[in-house]
């Protein structure tokens, strides 16, 4: 793990003891499997109260970045093992070279569980389905539209095809489907094609043609995969923050 910037802006003794530590795991200052100094020592260290650096060694192990056993000292932890989606948004100020692997996988992940339950959502309930898209003639030609409208379209049909936990991965990382989708939909040539599709989409909904559904969303893989094999060449510098 390296880093060549600072990544948070630290506000208050919280702030400061969440950077330090951070940071000193990122570095590997404190590499996975190392225990972390005593709290007396790393609250000297870092220049606030046992109680402040008690509640940031709580929060960053909430967050995956450490474990806590009463009675023996703190573990730092491998966070690509133990962490969550909640932690995307500061790996990307850690090491910005991550920013292309991460939207890939959040395009991906996307992708390919819609590919899954959005057919089988139309094949149990093609009328539920259909009225996901009550919305779409009113849909705005700006990026934030078409990001709000594509988040909660395919959210929404992970509830339609009864897979709730889909829903729930989603919901994990909101904030960085939102960013991803603004940056795509930022080109207007994604916005053209993606209208289609949601047409296409929901034509299939109201034939109940579960189908072609699913080969809709084939190709709009496979043509949004070329979009973002140019966008991913020049990102920009402040994406993620």
């Amino acid at each position: 793990m390296t880093n060549n910037q600072s990544i948070l802006k630290a506000q208050s003794p919280a702030g400061l003891a969440e950077e330090y530590i951070v940071m000193s795991i990122w570095n590997n200052h404190y590499p996975p499997g190392s225990d972390l100094p005593a709290e007396r020592e790393l609250a000297e260290r870092i220049g606030v109260t046992r109680t402040t650096l008690r509640e940031v060694l709580q929060r960053l192990a909430r967050d995956g970045w450490l474990n806590i056993q009463h009675g023996k000292p703190t573990k730092v932890n491998n966070v690509w093992e133990t962490a969550g989606p909640n932690i995307i948004g500061t790996l990307i100020k850690l090491d910005k070279s991550t920013v292309p692997t991460i939207i890939s996988n959040v395009v991906s992940l996307r992708t390919r569980m819609g590919e899954h339950y959005i057919p089988e959502a139309i094949k149990m309930d093609s009328v539920s389905s259909l009225k996901l898209f009550e919305s779409l003639p009113n849909l705005q030609d700006d990026e934030n539209s078409f990001a709000d409208f594509d988040y909660h379209l395919y959210r929404s049909f992970t509830f339609v095809a009864q897979k709730p936990v889909y829903g729930l991965i989603l919901n994990s990382f909101k904030d960085l489907y939102h960013k991803v989708a603004i940056l795509f939909f930022s080109e207007k040539k994604s916005r053209k094609f993606t209208l289609s599709f949601y047409h296409n989409l929901a034509e299939c909904c109201k034939n109940g043609d579960y189908q072609k559904a699913a080969k809709y969303l084939s190709d709009n893989k496979e043509r949004s995969a070329e979009i973002w094999k140019s966008m991913l060449n020049q990102l920009p510098d402040n994406f993620g923050e």
